[in-house]
This record gives C-alpha cells, sequence and structure tokens, in this order.
C-alpha cells in the first residue's frame, strides 16, 4: 500500500475515534480510594508530546517528527530508540549531524548503536520497516571495498531525495499520531476525572447523610431534656395536683410548652452549626457596634449560637429568653442567660448602655404595640453608634408568606421589609438596611421565560428571610 493509502487510512482512524469519543459515554472505571488524589494530580501530568500511538512499534513518521524543530526531534529519538533522555554531548553533535544529513541518516545511526539494539531486545521493540531496510543498506555499504566512499555519498543522495519526496506527508502524519496520542490521553484523563468525581459526589452523599443523622439525634437529645425537665418540674412539690374527675383538663404548664418547642426548633430551624454558619452574615455589623462599645444582649436567645460569636468577637454578651430549657442549655455552655421577657430586660438597661441588640425570630411572635415598645426601648438604651438587628421570615417570599411562616403556631403575622425599617426610622436610627438571607431552593422557580414566569419567580424565589439592622445615630447627629 502506498503511503498516500496509508494517511488516508489514518485520517479515517481519527475521524472514527473523534465520532466515537463524542457520541459513547464516557468509561465509568470502578471507584477507588484514590481516586480524588488522581483528580488533584490530574492537571500536573506531563505531557509528554512525543509518545508514538504503539510505543513497541513505531512509525516512521512519528520518529522523524518533521512538525517538531530539530531539538524536539533529537530527545523524542532518543526516547524512542536508547530508552533515555538526550545527553548534552549527544544533543549538539547529532544537532549538527540533522543539520549536515538529514533527520533520516540521524535515525540509522542511533538505531545502530548498541546501546540502541540493548534496548530493543530488553523491551521488546520493533523499528519502522523503512527504516530497517535504509540500516541494512548502510551496512552492506561496508562490502564495497575501494567502491565505499562513492556509495556512501551515493546512499545519502538517496536519502536526501527520499526526504524531499516524503517530507509533507511525513510531518501531516506525524500531525495525526500526535493528535490520536493526545486524544487517547484525553480520553484518560476523562476517565480518571469521571471516578473521581463520582467518588467525591458519594462522600458528599455519605456527609449529607451523616449530617441529618447528627440533626436528629441533636433534636433527639433536645426532646428529652425537655421531657426530663419538665418531669422534673411536675414531680416537685409545689408541682399542682392532677385534675380528679369531672374537673377540666387546665391548659399546658410551661414545662411542656417548651419541650414541644425545642423539638420544633430542632427539627424546624436545623442544627446549631448551619445556624451558626448563617449568624456569619452580620460579623460587618458586629464588628461596627464593637466600636460603640462591649455590651450585647441578645433577646431571645435560644440555644445560645450568636451569643457564642459575639463572645469569640470580644462582646461580654448576655441573653434572655423564656423557655427555660433554652436558658438551662445556655448556662451550661457558660454563657449569662436569663428567663425574663423582652421588654422587661430593655427597661432594666440603662439609657446608651448597649453596643448591640439582637433579636432573631422574634418580631414575627408579638403583637404590635409590644414591638412598637421593643424598639423604642432598644433605641434608649443603645449606645450612639449602636447597632440593632432584628431578623424575621420574609413575606416577599410567596411560600413563606402563605405556607412556610404558619408552620410555627405561635407566629402572629408576617412583617414586611418596609414596615419594619420604618419602624426603626420612626424611632430615630438614622442608619437603616434590608438584608435579605437564606435563598430558597433551585427547584422552587417555574421553567420557561417570559413576564409573567419572571414575576411569579421573583415572588417564588425570593429570600426566605430578611433582616433590618439599625445603627443609632451619634449624638451630634441627633441634636442637629
Amino acid at each position: 500500500m502506498s503511503r498516500f493509502g496509508d494517511l488516508q487510512d489514518l485520517v479515517e482512524h481519527v475521524r472514527s475515534a473523534a465520532s466515537e469519543l463524542e457520541s459513547s459515554p464516557p468509561p465509568y472505571a470502578p471507584l477507588a480510594d484514590d481516586d480524588y488524589l488522581k483528580l488533584l494530580a490530574l492537571d500536573q501530568r506531563p505531557l509528554c508530546h512525543d509518545a508514538p500511538l504503539d510505543p513497541a512499534a513505531p512509525r516512521l513518521a512519528e520518529l522523524l517528527a518533521y512538525d517538531r524543530d530539530d531539538g524536539d526531534f533529537l530527545h523524542g529519538a532518543y526516547r524512542q530508540l536508547l530508552g533515555r533522555e538526550c545527553d548534552d554531548e549527544g544533543y549538539h553533535y547529532y544537532l549538527d549531524l540533522v543539520r549536515g544529513e538529514g533527520r533520516l541518516a540521524v535515525l540509522v545511526t542511533l538505531a545502530r548503536a548498541e546501546e540502541a539494539i540493548h534496548f530493543r531486545h530488553a523491551h521488546q521493540r520493533q523499528l519502522p520497516d523503512r527504516l530497517v531496510r535504509c540500516m541494512r543498506a548502510w551496512q552492506r555499504l561496508s562490502s564495497l571495498g575501494p567502491l565505499r566512499g562513492l556509495g556512501e555519498r551515493a546512499w545519502r543522495r538517496y536519502l536526501a531525495w527520499l526526504t524531499r519526496r516524503h517530507r509533507q506527508d511525513w510531518a501531516l502524519e506525524a500531525g495525526l499520531c500526535r493528535l490520536l496520542a493526545e486524544q487517547r490521553a484525553w480520553r484518560g484523563d476523562r476517565h480518571g476525572l469521571v471516578s473521581a468525581l463520582l467518588e467525591m459526589n458519594r462522600q458528599q452523599g455519605c456527609l449529607s447523610e451523616r449530617q441529618e443523622q447528627e440533626h436528629a439525634r441533636q433534636q433527639a437529645l433536645w426532646t428529652q431534656l425537655a421531657t426530663i425537665r419538665r418531669q422534673a418540674v411536675s414531680s416537685s412539690p409545689e408541682a399542682p395536683p392532677p385534675p380528679s374527675g369531672g374537673e377540666s383538663l387546665p391548659i399546658l404548664d410551661s414545662a411542656t410548652l417548651d419541650a414541644y418547642y425545642i423539638a420544633f426548633e430542632a427539627a424546624f430551624r436545623g442544627p446549631e452549626a448551619q445556624i451558626a454558619e448563617h449568624l456569619d452574615h452580620y460579623r460587618g455589623d458586629w464588628t461596627r457596634a464593637r466600636q460603640a462599645g462591649q455590651q450585647a444582649l441578645d433577646l431571645g436567645c435560644g440555644r445560645g449560637e450568636w451569643l457564642r460569636l459575639l463572645t469569640q468577637a470580644g462582646f461580654e454578651a448576655r441573653g434572655i429568653d423564656l423557655n427555660a430549657s433554652m436558658v438551662a442549655h445556655c448556662r451550661e455552655q457558660g454563657f449569662a442567660v436569663t428567663r425574663q421577657d423582652a421588654l422587661a430586660a430593655l427597661a432594666d438597661c440603662a439609657d446608651d448602655s448597649l453596643a448591640l441588640i439582637s433579636g432573631f425570630h422574634i418580631a414575627e411572635h408579638l403583637p404590635f404595640d409590644t414591638l412598637f415598645a421593643l424598639v423604642q426601648q432598644a433605641q434608649r438604651a443603645l449606645a450612639p453608634g449602636g447597632v440593632l438587628i432584628l431578623e424575621t421570615p420574609n413575606p416577599e417570599n410567596l411560600i413563606v408568606a402563605s405556607y412556610s411562616f404558619y408552620h410555627d403556631p405561635t407566629h402572629r403575622n408576617p412583617l414586611t421589609p418596609v414596615t419594619l425599617q420604618f419602624l426603626l426610622q420612626f424611632h430615630g436610627f438614622g442608619d437603616t438596611a434590608i438584608r435579605r438571607f437564606n435563598a430558597p431552593p433551585e427547584a422552587t422557580r417555574l421553567p420557561g421565560d417570559g413576564p409573567v414566569v419572571e414575576r411569579l419567580n421573583a415572588m417564588l424565589a425570593a429570600p426566605m428571610d430578611y433582616a433590618v439592622v439599625g445603627t443609632k445615630a451619634p449624638r451630634e447627629e441627633a441634636q442637629g
């Protein structure tokens, strides 16, 4: 078959392999423990641009490498024929030989070396047929005797003629072979990438499952704790006797309601670590408040996630809550927490005494007159430059406003962001801002385009919570 026919076959091979790469599914290998390390090592894999398609039987065009410069040719020839890198002495010697007699003559010289013969035998390598024929022709020159010099000159002219005739074809063939070799490497990389990503996805699923298990375990512990405390209260000497037959049942005692609300919060609010991560969004606000002082008060402190962050930020933080179990839990962690009403706690504070007042998800529990008084008292108790944070569910989200808000039966009514912001402004907070948090899952969005779908998605996919953050104006601004 002619050289042109070989090239046509090679072109068809490239097209067939490219088509297979696009249409076939990626090769999913069995997952291994080190797939993640393989993924990290993909970008560190050294590129071997001169690796032949078949290292055991390279093509002549791949060895000649006419699609690359003389230096790259020599480095590749050393690796393929001698099995090692090119040394400096050999590089300069053969570089001069390339420029004087051509690459084919260099290949013949290298392939006839004892080192090359030993390498071929040790690694079962084959040489291209045309290169073997050239080597035999060179070997027969030794039998010409006095005519050997004439024979060598004729042989070199033959190599030059052969190179002129086929150089373009060899360059094209080398390029196509290199493309196929790179494609093979890319398929291997994709193989490793898919395996590593699948393993990472599996590990992420395991972590999510463990997180859910820990959440459920925490919820169960909270419920057990509240039940134990409720039983302790009911068995105390001061506890009222159970109703006798015929008497109406009394309203549930506070310990029972505390137990229910602890279990409810654990089920719907999320684990403490997740809440603490969300609260870190307020880092800029507590940093600003820290300039106004060290005293901080958290209204409805719950499990104490916010108190922990404030303490780490350098505040002398204390909290209040009406849930006795929550108070006990915070005290066990070393926080200064009392069981007290929010308005009563603020009334006990001196004017301009606090740097930060916070209330996370308490505003929606309060009648408006109580909320009005709470903001008023907070403005009085804050020092100039102090910060008030009130976070609450966001009714701009249609699902929150019409459904999830009412999961908690103690919620009264949603408060729109502009309403709560205006309440702070009315009481003299000069710098107020609305912060929106907690985007809903992408699945809540409606598919499709158009103004109607966009408007609905704006309501369905609005953040599920928001906060109004107000800063008490410095004295000079308030007087002005």
